[in-house]
């Protein structure tokens, strides 16, 4: 009879702590996994040596080797190679491979993780031997060795890195591009040194040259340019144009994260002028919406600074909380905080209001082509008279330079006059290129702006953050006020000409009678509306709105 006070084999064992001791695997069975970094390297059978000695060790040991991994060109500074990441899952799901053999510790990782991938390994029983580095990777001393030679690796690739960038510096800081060939150019000298580099304009950058002056003219928006070039033959896409134009090295110019804050003459030919890549690439001058600044852009607050709180007018800046992007109002004393969406519904909701009613768009578009005239007929006439005194002033100017080729005056009094009459022309031209009017163009603007009213909510939404803004401050030149208790928007100031479309739209609407309909006198719409026409000509409200999605 058994001593209670013992206890069973069986219950010994279930109760008993398990050993955290690797357990290797066991078998002859193992893979062999063979690399170059460098294309050269297959000049001297660099492959075929690793393969012949992994054989050579393999039937030494009395290892068959299942399957051969790698025999190509893979870096060992990062572990996302192709190769590399196939033989780990086949190891792991092959329960009969045993271990990796590399022909040395470089060959299978030169990253700071190595140690961790073989232990990683390690725990799955699977072991990573060497044909050269023959170490016991079951004892701690011989794990230990293994990890001298993964750091000796990448101490080798961190100072190669070290190295190279000290001379990609020295060749930046003296003008010399060290990266690959930007779009748009052909390196003709590409196996040469840095400051041998021969860097010519293809066709693709030609079309990209145009693609910076149709950027610079302020007609078309990013997606239109880039369909543009590809319809001429550009294998050029949206993400990349995006990226090229503010790219100093268009205009002749090297910059590199290398040689952070600094902008270095290039030996390079320039693609675009320096003048028209600043135009391109305009931020903030005289109209601070016209472009947004990168570093203030943030894609999921288009609202940001263009909002204000109803009651503390503060403008909204904006953060992100487990993973929702929220407005806040910015002035100290203030603390109004509301969900993008919701904030962007309410906005999306006013922005419905300025939809036309169209049952005739032609009719529609004479009606406030009519009405937009009569509202700048004093202008007309000013610009007319601002073009007759220009004559009159060059007839002048005439008139001196005949004089004194006859000596009827000195030629201090000529260059006296000259110089005045030259600056009341020069001050003229410039206050009728602020606001240059004609027909044609204003019928561009009804059009382009009836098109935009007629679906501003759907354009907003599928613009990108810069045409987000643009379309905002064009409809709503003075941003928009959020009352987060009633989640509503209100708009102190609509372009007119958005609201003459609107208003018009709906006094010209007919009803079931055939009569106009009548709006209300407390109307949004009754109010008569003057017609902005901006500071500049090329701030013409829908000729210099740049839209996504028409």
């Amino acid at each position: 009879m058994k001593n209670e006070k013992e206890i069973s084999a069986d219950l010994q064992q279930q109760m008993g702590k398990k050993s955290k001791a690797l357990k290797w695997r066991t078998g002859n069975i193992i893979v062999a996994y063979t690399r170059v970094s460098d294309s050269s390297q297959f000049d001297n059978t660099s492959l075929d040596t690793q393969k012949k000695d992994a054989a050579a060790y393999a039937a030494k040991k009395g290892f068959i080797i299942k399957e051969y991994f790698g025999g190509g060109v893979e870096s060992a500074k990062t572990d996302e190679r192709k190769q590399f990441k196939r033989m780990l899952d086949f190891v792991k799901k092959d329960k009969s491979i045993s271990a990796i053999l590399v022909f040395s510790y470089e060959r299978f990782s030169r990253s700071e993780y190595a140690m961790d991938l073989t232990r990683e390994l390690a725990k799955i029983g699977v072991k990573v031997i060497s044909v050269i580095q023959e170490v016991d990777v079951t004892s701690a001393a011989g794990r230990l060795q293994q990890n001298i030679f993964y750091a000796f690796g990448n101490y080798d690739n961190e100072l190669r890195k070290e190295k190279s960038s000290r001379g990609m510096i020295e060749n930046l800081l003296n003008g010399y591009w060290v990266s690959a060939c930007p779009f748009g150019y052909t390196n003709l000298k590409r196996k040469e040194k840095a400051k041998y580099h021969e860097y010519v304009i293809n066709d693709e950058g030609k079309l990209l040259k145009l693609g910076f002056k149709w950027k610079a003219e302020g007609k078309l928006n990013n997606l239109e340019i880039v369909e543009k070039m590809i319809k001429m033959g550009s294998a050029i896409n949206y993400k990349s144009f995006v990226r090229m134009i503010s790219n100093p090295f268009y205009c002749g110019f090297v910059t590199h994260s290398l040689i952070p804050g600094q902008c270095i003459q290039g030996h390079h030919p320039a693609l675009v002028s320096v003048e028209l890549f600043q135009k391109a690439n305009n931020i903030i001058e005289e109209n601070p919406h016209k472009g947004i600044a990168k570093k203030f852009k943030i894609e999921e607050l288009p609202l940001k600074s263009f909002a204000r709180d109803e009651i503390s007018l503060s403008p909204f800046t904006g953060y992100t909380q487990k993973g929702q992007w929220y407005y806040k109002t910015r002035d100290k004393g203030t603390n109004v905080n509301q969900n993008a969406k919701i904030v962007h519904e309410a906005f999306l909701k006013e922005l419905n209001n300025i939809q036309p009613v169209i049952k005739d768009e032609k009719k529609l578009e004479q009606t406030v082509l009519t009405f937009v005239k009569e509202k700048l007929a004093d202008r007309l006439v000013v610009q007319e008279e601002s073009k007759k005194n220009i004559s009159l002033l060059k007839g002048k100017i005439k008139s001196l330079e005949e004089r004194y080729v006859e000596d009827e005056i000195e030629k201090d009094l000529y260059i006296k006059y000259k110089s005045k009459y030259e600056l009341e022309i020069k001050a003229i031209e410039q206050e009728l290129s602020k606001s240059q009017l004609s027909s044609s163009n204003l019928e561009i603007a009804v059009k382009k702006g009836i098109t935009i009213s007629k679906k501003a909510s759907q354009l907003w939404v599928s613009s990108d953050y810069s045409d987000k803004q643009r379309l905002q401050y064009l409809i709503y030149p003075d941003g928009i006020l959020y009352n987060k208790e009633n989640n509503t928007v209100r708009t102190p100031r609509v372009n007119s000409l958005f609201t003459a479309i609107s208003y018009l739209s709906y006094i010209s609407a007919e009803n079931k009678n055939g009569q106009p309909t009548q709006i209300d006198q407390n109307s949004r719409w009754v109010a008569t509306p003057r017609i902005e026409l901006g500071s500049r000509a090329s701030e013409t409200p829908i000729l210099s709105i740049v839209l996504r999605g028409r």
